[in-house]
């Protein structure tokens, strides 16, 4: 017999929503705001394999603006920590690793302060309840 179908949380959803509160008053979401603030971390999955039948390894891009380079790097940086520690608050987190660090990459063709970073969150599915 197959194993029942299993439906997996929305990873961007599940970290945005945890990074929010720990983060404020930056804006952080999936979408920038139509008035755009002057810092803001945007998350946005990129993909990622299902790793087995319950776990979802989903590729999230992680992107920090602010005003000046060492402004960027520092949240991106409070952004990295606390996305490692997701596992411990968050229950469908089973796992978070980076894939790649912080790194400064001005937003072109504005020359925005940026700093980029992928992470990979192992999130447990759930067999849907009809």
């Amino acid at each position: 017999m197959p194993a029942p179908a299993v439906r997996f949380p929305d990873a961007t959803l599940l970290a945005t929503t945890y990074l929010r509160p720990l983060l404020a008053p930056v804006h952080v979401g999936s979408e920038v705001p139509r008035e755009r603030p002057p810092e803001m971390v945007l998350l946005r999955r990129l993909g990622g394999p299902r790793r087995n039948a319950i776990v979802d390894n989903a590729r999230l891009d992680v992107q920090v603006w602010a005003a000046t380079d060492p402004r960027a790097a520092e949240l991106a940086e409070t952004a990295r920590y606390h996305l490692a520690r997701m596992p411990e608050y968050v229950p469908e987190v089973r796992v978070s690793a980076e894939e790649t660090g912080p790194t400064l990459i001005p937003d072109a063709p504005s020359d925005v302060p940026r700093a980029l970073m992928t992470v990979v969150l192992s999130v447990r599915g759930a067999v849907p309840t009809p």
